[in-house]
């Protein structure tokens, strides 16, 4: 019996060092900043029931494919929709991951390959390296030269390790030199921090190149000190090599190089042993990392303390880099369903129907409308839990135009979060006609009021202006007298032209027009002067210095006569009608 546990626990560990289906661990960096470029892109969300939805973006055209770590396994994102490819050329690359496992506390882990058949996490981890063998001291330093006297030359140098004399008195140098046409070294092995090259060494007229290098007791030599540089390139999918530099008694410094492709969905982390027997531990959390001046390469470095190096065994461990999101804070809800808008009394009704969605979180809205013509002119509004119709204010809309809504659902921040869903399909409707207001219409009846008192004023004032006209010019007057005018043109009236008037008028507001009975006295006193030939009857005559035989007041003519009798007159528009009347004037 004790002899089958001594041969199962010798058989342990050799199947410790087996893995399936590989042995690339999954690791999730705890710092912002060695986060690949790749897994920042990568988004992921669900709808708490039966999948995972994921995007990211493509660098570099390197087609990748999204994994989800299981319990025993893992399980592959299946491709879902097209490929966007952005003004960037990066492509964003959708995902869809079929899953049952949602609840407080799960965690959906991803991680990427490059294909299925990738050989950075074979089934077999590689054999760790003892370090004893690949141990490197540090190069020397402060390398320089002078004239030797005699035609040879001085190398001097300064050990790495100044403030530790136990390490220098262990040290050996190694100093190479060559000219600048040469191919081939040539090395000498020093134990002191100095040496001479006598002149039959060094040829003339010729430009020497020297380096020197450094060996503790323990590992190998050390890299040369500056003059050349030069880097190796590394293929895609090989294994990184691992370089180490004593820095002190208990410290080490480690390097390794990943090309920038790899770097991407793969990292390597830097595991110790103290054995062959003993399990493989990470003994560095947080390495450093740079890169080239091509930038092709990811150089990553990490200090050792407190170790014994000829004793401890390390080793890299390839892991997939990797991105978890918790189920119950990475939601997206389904959108609403039957969007529909409807006119009620003046404004508008916009209604959905709420989302098949799971029952334990509770989801709230956001309505955003705008016109069609004019997106800038969105109103984005949240709808409370629970409600589904927003009333639209018909005075908050341009009258005729055409508007479109659109809703989308968001999860209520409590126990759970996630993103809004995406947004409906564009529900269109016009808005009504625009109507005169109160104030409006006031303006409108008072300017038509204004117009019509300016037109009435333009029409009537310039009319009324040609009547006063036309009766001033139809007032008679003796400046309008034809018989007048010519005996003024024929010269002055005299004493013997004055006129006899037969009609007197017995007061201004006598009329001018006699009424028979006065016409037919006048005619009976006057017979026999009408018929006599002088123009002047000896009976009525009157003397030239009389000017009471004719008055002129406004617009009638006011006469005198001999007769005592009253005789009526009438005004100047009856005595045109009476035409037919034969009145004569003498002079």
């Amino acid at each position: 019996m004790p002899l089958f546990w001594v041969v199962l626990w010798s058989t342990l560990p050799p199947l410790a060092l087996f893995c399936d289906p590989d042995c690339c661990t999954v690791h999730e960096s705890s710092s912002l900043q060695n986060v690949s470029p790749l897994l920042k892109s990568l988004q992921c969300h669900n709808d708490y029931e039966s999948y995972v939805y994921c995007k990211w973006r493509e660098h570099e055209n390197i087609k990748l494919q999204l994994w989800f770590k299981t319990k025993n396994n893992r399980e592959q994102c299946m491709p879902h929709g097209a490929e966007v490819q952005n003004a960037s050329e990066h492509r964003t690359v959708h995902c869809r991951y079929e899953t049952r496992a949602f609840s407080i506390g799960i965690k959906h882990t991803g991680f990427f390959l490059k294909n299925k058949t990738l050989s950075l996490c074979p089934s077999v981890p590689h054999k760790p390296l003892d370090l004893s063998q690949h141990l490197r001291a540090r190069p020397p330093v402060n390398l320089s030269t002078h004239d030797g006297g005699d035609g040879g030359r001085w190398l001097s140098w300064s050990s790495p390790y100044a403030t530790s004399p136990s390490l220098n008195k262990n040290l050996t140098y190694q100093l190479s030199f060559k000219t600048d046409r040469q191919d081939n070294w040539t090395s000498e092995d020093v134990t002191n921090t100095s040496m001479k090259l006598e002149k039959p060494l060094l040829l003339p007229g010729r430009r020497y190149e020297a380096r020197v290098r450094a060996r503790a007791s323990v590992g190998q030599w050390s890299d040369w000190s500056p003059v050349v540089t030069w880097h190796t390139e590394e293929d895609t999918g090989q294994f990184p090599s691992l370089h180490c530099v004593l820095d002190g008694e208990k410290e080490v410094m480690c390097s390794w190089e990943v090309s920038r492709e790899v770097d991407l969905f793969i990292t390597y982390e830097l595991a110790c042993r103290p054995n062959q027997t003993a399990p493989s531990k990470r003994c560095c959390g947080n390495p450093k990392i740079s890169s080239d001046l091509s930038r092709a390469v990811m150089r990553y470095s990490c200090s050792l303390t407190d170790i014994e190096p000829s004793h401890l065994l390390l080793e890299l461990l390839p892991a997939h880099n990797a991105k978890s999101f918790k189920a119950d804070q990475h939601i997206r809800p389904k959108p609403p369903q039957q969007v529909k808008v409807r006119k009620k009394d003046s404004n508008w009704m916009v209604e959905w129907m709420e989302p098949n969605t799971a029952s334990e979180f509770r989801l709230y809205y956001q309505v955003w409308y705008y016109r069609t013509q004019d997106q800038g002119s969105a109103v984005l509004l949240n709808i409370s839990a629970g409600s589904m119709s927003l009333s639209i204010l018909d005075a908050s809309l341009v009258p005729s135009q055409r508007y479109q809504v659109r809703v989308r659902s968001l999860v209520v921040p409590a126990h759970y979060n996630g993103i809004p869903s995406e947004w409906t399909d564009p529900v269109e409707w016009t808005s009504h006609e625009a109507t005169w207001s109160l104030t409006t219409q006031i303006y409108f009846i008072i300017s038509v009021f204004v117009a019509a008192v300016f037109l009435t004023l333009y029409c009537t004032i310039p009319a009324c202006q040609r009547r006063a006209v036309l009766w001033v010019d139809s007032v008679p007057s003796p400046g309008k007298s034809k018989i007048l005018s010519e005996q003024d043109m024929k010269g002055s009236i005299t004493s013997n032209s004055l006129l006899s008037l037969s009609l007197s008028c017995s007061s201004s507001n006598a009329l001018l027009w006699p009424t028979k009975d006065a016409e037919n006295n006048y005619l009976e006193q006057n017979e026999g002067c009408w018929k006599c030939d002088s123009p002047l009857c000896p009976a009525q005559k009157v003397k030239s210095t009389d000017t009471s035989s004719m008055s002129f007041s406004g617009p009638y003519i006011f006469c005198q006569v001999s007769y005592s009798q009253p005789v009526s007159i009438v005004r100047y528009p009856e005595f045109l009608k009476h035409s037919n009347a034969n009145y004569k004037l003498f002079l």
